[in-house]
Formats: C-alpha cells, structure tokens, sequence
C-alpha cells in the first residue's frame, strides 16, 4: 500500500507541476530533464533574486536545470555567466549516448532556449587537481550560487566553491535522500547505487560544521545559503573520506548478503 501511495502521490506532484507550470514543464520535456517542473522554476526564480556575479553548477545532465538557471540570469538582465560542469559519460548519460552525442544534446538544448551566450560549459568529470580549471573560469570576484547534481561528492564541491561563494550565497544540492538503492558498480551506475546516501551523509556533515544552512526542500532538492562569519578551517576532509568509505564498505556488505555463496548453489 505504502508504495502504491507513493505512485499516486508521485504522479499528483507531476500533474499539478504539468498544469501550473507549463513552461517549465516544457523546458522539462524538451531537455530530458529529471527533476520536477516545479524545481526548474524555484530555480530559475532563486537566479533571477540573486546578485549579478557568476553561478557554477556540477552536473548539467542534458540541461534542463542549466537552461532555468540561465534563463534567470538573462531574463533579469544579468551580465554574470553560468558554468556548467559536465562529463557527458557514464552514469546517467550513458542512457543516452556517446559523449559526443550527449555533448551536441547539451548544446543544443542551451540554443534552442537562447542562453547560449550565458552558458559557459566544462565538458569535462571535475576532480579536485582540475577544479583550478573551473574556477579559472569564473569572471567575477565572488560567485552568487553553485549547484551540485552529479556524483554525490559534496566535499569536492564544498572545498573547491565554497571560497569563492559570497556570504549569504545560494548553494543547491539535488539526489539528498537517505535511501540507497545498491547494486553493482557499473558504467550506469558508477557509485553501485551510493549516490543519495553520499549526498545525505555529506550534506549532513556540512550542515554540522555550519557551512550550509538549509532554506528550503522540494522533493531530493534542497536550498540553502552560505552562513555569514563561518570559517571554512572547520572543513576536515578526513572526515568526509571515512563517510564515503564507510558508505562503500555498507554498500559491498550489502552486495556480498545477495551473492549466493558456491556451497549454498550446490
């Protein structure tokens, strides 16, 4: 029952986002987008509000988020530029292609919405050695938001950003849910079904060292803000490196409880 109400309750938080929104319902549709109709637009309204600097966000998918964020930027009359980070392979771009297919899919999604002049896009997986790249590509002295919706690696994201983010700044974490759903490591599923857990545990992590202070959720996706006069020295990552291995070794326990042992097929 308890998932059947799920279903219902899921497909209702479809429809109305379908029947308020349609324009970003479209946008959605037309850019393979995952996330609720409703979340495109509480995006593109949190980039409308935000000062003119730059936006750096960490997985743009096919773009669907991408093309709400630029568009609040533009529309506002914002000379500020959004970066996109994207690797355009492997996990759930796999689905979809090639990385030369999903690169052509991203670019054509910011031209047919109008803001490729505002995007800015690294088609490339970020680490923590090439993030200088990234923020070699931020044209102003502080961001105003960066977003993360890749591979639940908050702490990269967290060390490499937070920095530069300006007090008081926008920061969006999508896939924070503590429900893992694990299976084997595989192209589609690089992290063996780790990601929302990751993102939790994380988040969570930085939340208690005071770093992000959470405003608002819709659904996975939860807003928040960059406290004023927090000192990012509290940041330890150690500390986040022993969360994602013990979440690994959970999800390898998990994994061997399903494998059937040779004497137990005999």
């Amino acid at each position: 029952m308890n998932g059947l109400l799920r279903s219902i309750a899921r497909r209702a938080y479809h429809l109305y986002g379908r029947t308020f929104y349609p324009r970003f319902y479209e946008l959605k549709a037309r850019t393979n987008g995952m996330l609720n109709a409703m979340v495109y637009r509480r995006m593109y309204l949190e980039a409308r509000a935000l000062p003119d600097l730059d936006v750096v966000e960490i997985g743009g998918a096919a773009g669907a988020g991408s093309v709400s964020l630029a568009l609040g930027l533009k529309e506002s009359g914002k000379r500020a530029g959004l970066i996109v980070v994207e690797k355009l392979e492997g996990g759930s771009r796999a689905t979809y292609g090639s990385y030369d297919h999903n690169l052509e899919k991203i670019q054509r999604s910011f031209r047919e919405f109008g803001v490729q002049d505002t995007v800015r896009l690294f088609p490339h997986e970020i680490t923590l050695e090439n993030g200088k790249d990234v923020l070699a590509m931020i044209g102003t002295p502080e961001l105003s938001a960066f977003i993360h919706d890749a591979d639940g690696r908050v702490d990269r994201d967290f060390a490499l950003f937070w920095p530069r983010l300006r007090s008081g700044g926008l920061i969006i974490v999508d896939d924070y849910a503590n429900t893992p759903h694990f299976k084997p490591v595989s192209e589609r599923n690089p992290l063996g079904g780790m990601k929302s857990v990751l993102t939790f545990r994380l988040l969570n992590q930085m939340i208690e060292w005071g770093l992000f202070r959470p405003t608002r959720t819709m659904g996975n996706t939860i807003f928040g803000i960059k406290p004023a006069g927090v000192d990012f020295s509290r940041f330890d990552p150690t500390v986040c490196a022993r969360i994602t291995a013990a979440l690994e070794r959970e999800r390898d326990e998990f994994l061997a409880r399903q494998t059937p042992s040779p004497q137990s097929a005999v």
